[in-house]
């Protein structure tokens, strides 16, 4: 008997995996035509991270579906998360600068990117390094390390931008972690609390900078 529950407990928890996984399905998409066309898991989820919209979160669902170590898995996540960052940082507007003179399209869907980041911007401005951790570790689409698009709108330093970004997607990552093995139903749930969070923190962060002032 209690084998048996053991047993049903097992299979409880891998359905709940399971479903929760689901919501990479893109990601997972993506990995099945990569491994038909002959590619490792591992260099799937390595090249999943780098990937904008999947990034770090998707991959790391889809190592868990492809029943990766999971230690593995989020150190191929992370590393490959990270590898448009300095890029980004370093060129980006180079390129910009480079296309605008090329291609009138190619400008505008850059210009539309800029201005987007630059909407994103107001609490990495205000808050610099730690707003920048802070907004790449909330694991929401649209917040990852290819924000270090903000970075670079912002002239930010290269070796903060660097390290606030990887900070940020460890953060993500232990957080994707946790969401996977949640379950989908208390992924949900720790999901909204996340965005309630999320949604305060500044003003959390803004009282406390004004403490701060007060006491010097």
């Amino acid at each position: 008997m209690a084998s048996n529950s053991k047993a049903s407990a097992a299979t409880v928890a891998v359905i709940a995996k399971d479903s929760s996984i689901k919501a990479s399905s893109f990601g997972v998409k993506v990995a099945t035509f990569l491994r038909g066309s002959g590619w490792p898991d591992e260099a799937i989820v390595f090249a999943l991270a780098t990937l904008p919209v999947i990034e770090l979160r998707g991959a790391i669902p889809v190592g868990y579906w492809m029943q990766l170590n999971p230690l593995l898995l989020t150190v191929l996540s992370i590393l490959g998360n990270m590898v448009p960052v300095p890029f980004i940082i370093l060129y980006l507007k180079k390129f910009a600068t480079f296309v605008a003179g090329k291609n009138h399209t190619a400008s505008r869907f850059l210009d539309m990117l800029f201005e987007r980041a630059k909407e994103k911007a107001g609490p990495v401005e205000e808050f610099q390094w730690l707003g920048l951790m802070l907004f790449v570790a909330v694991p929401f689409p649209g917040t990852g390390a290819w924000t270090a698009i903000i970075a670079s709108v912002l002239d930010m330093p290269f070796r903060p931008a660097v390290t606030a970004n990887f900070f940020g997607v460890v953060g993500a990552g232990l957080l994707v972690i946790l969401l996977v093995n949640l379950g989908l139903k208390y992924a949900i749930i720790t999901g909204i609390l996340l965005f309630i969070v999320s949604t305060f923190m500044w003003s959390v962060l803004r009282s406390l900078k004004k403490s701060l002032k007060s006491a010097n």
